[in-house]
C-alpha cells in the first residue's frame, strides 16, 4: 500500500503554559450562550450599562454591577454594591481572586465561566460560536440570533414604553445580478452588502441576515424620525459605494422597510416584522432605492411576496 509509510516531520508542541495562556469569560447561560470577553485591560466591567465590557441585559443586573481587575499573575472579581449581588461558585462574594473554572453569576439567568484558554481553546470556543450565531457567508449574526435578541427587546421595550425600530434591506434587482454575473459573483455582493452596512450602523444596532438578499436591523430605544435618518445614510451609503463583482464596478441600491414599536401599536414581534416587510413591498413598488415607514398596526395583517 503506498499509505503505509509514516512521514517523519518535526514535531511542534501545540501545548502552552500556564504563563502563555489568556484569561477570558464564556456566557454558559443567559443572553449570547457562547460569546466570550476577553480579560484585556486592567479593569473591566459587568453590567447592564451598554458601555460596560461585559454588558449584560437583564433587567435583575445593576448597571455597573461588578468589577474585574487583572494583574500581572491574578483575576479578581469584585461586587460594586449591586442590587442582587455576585456569586462565585454559588457563594456570594466581596471580592474573590477567580480560579480557572469559575463560575460567576450574576442577576438570575446569567451565567459566566472564567478560564485560562491557549490560542486553540481560544479559536475552537470562538469557532463555535460563530457556527451557531453568525451567517456563515456574511458573518454578520444570523436569524436564529436575531429573532431571540427580537423577543427580549420587544418585550422590554413594551414594559418600559421605550420605541423600538426594525428596519428590513433587500438588494434591488439581486436576481438581475446574478443571472448576469453568476451565484459567486452574487455571493461576493452579499458579503460586502453586509460589510458596508455593518460599518455604517450604530456600533449598538443588532444587524444579522434574515435570508436570500435580505437583512434586518434592530433600532433599540429608537423612534421613527430617527430610524429615517440612520437608515437614509444606509442607503446613500449603499448608493455612493462601488461594489465590484469580476473585476467590474457595480452600482447597488437598497429598499428599505422600518416599522417603529410606540405606545403598544404591535401586539407582539411577529407584527413589527410584517409591518416592515410591508413598507418594503410598497418601496419595490414605489421604485425601490427609498424608504418606507409605518408605525400602524394595520401594516402587519397583510402577507405579501416581495417584488424583487
Amino acid at each position: 500500500m503506498k499509505d503505509d509509510k509514516t512521514i517523519r516531520r518535526d514535531t511542534v508542541d501545540l501545548t502552552d503554559s500556564r504563563e502563555t495562556r489568556k484569561a477570558n469569560f464564556v456566557v454558559l447561560a443567559g443572553l449570547d450562550i457562547g460569546r466570550k470577553y476577553d480579560v484585556e485591560n486592567d479593569e473591566m466591567y459587568i453590567g447592564r450599562n451598554e458601555m460596560c465590557e461585559i454588558f449584560v441585559d437583564d433587567e435583575d443586573v445593576s448597571r455597573i454591577h461588578a468589577k474585574i481587575e487583572s494583574t500581572t499573575n491574578y483575576v479578581y472579581i469584585e461586587d460594586l454594591g449591586s442590587t442582587n449581588g455576585t456569586l462565585v461558585n454559588g457563594e456570594k462574594i466581596k471580592r474573590h481572586q477567580l480560579q480557572d473554572g469559575d463560575r460567576i453569576q450574576v442577576g438570575s439567568v446569567t451565567v459566566l465561566k472564567f478560564n485560562y484558554v491557549d490560542e486553540i481553546e481560544d479559536s475552537f470556543n470562538e469557532q463555535l460560536y460563530n457556527a451557531a450565531n453568525k451567517d456563515y457567508l456574511t458573518q454578520v449574526y444570523n436569524k436564529k440570533y436575531f429573532i431571540d435578541r427580537l423577543k427580549m427587546e420587544f418585550s422590554y421595550s413594551k414594559r418600559h414604553d421605550a420605541p423600538l425600530s426594525l428596519m428590513i434591506f433587500d438588494i434591488d434587482f439581486f436576481k438581475k445580478i446574478n443571472d448576469t454575473f453568476g451565484h459567486l459573483a452574487g455571493d461576493s455582493l452579499l458579503k460586502q452588502f453586509a460589510t458596508t452596512i455593518d460599518q455604517t450602523k450604530r456600533q449598538e444596532d443588532l444587524f444579522a441576515r434574515y435570508g436570500g438578499e435580505e437583512f434586518i436591523l434592530l433600532l433599540r430605544n429608537t423612534d421613527l424620525e430617527t430610524a429615517i435618518s440612520i437608515g437614509d445614510k444606509i442607503r446613500k451609503k449603499i448608493e455612493s459605494t462601488q461594489f465590484t463583482l469580476d473585476k467590474k464596478q457595480v452600482p447597488v441600491t437598497v429598499s428599505i422597510g422600518i416599522s417603529v414599536l410606540a405606545k403598544d401599536n404591535f401586539q407582539d414581534y411577529h407584527d413589527l416584522i410584517r409591518a416592515a416587510d410591508k413598507q418594503l413591498y410598497r418601496a419595490k413598488e414605489k421604485g425601490r432605492n427609498q424608504i418606507q415607514h409605518t408605525q400602524d398596526q394595520k401594516d402587519a395583517n397583510i402577507k405579501l411576496n416581495l417584488v424583487k
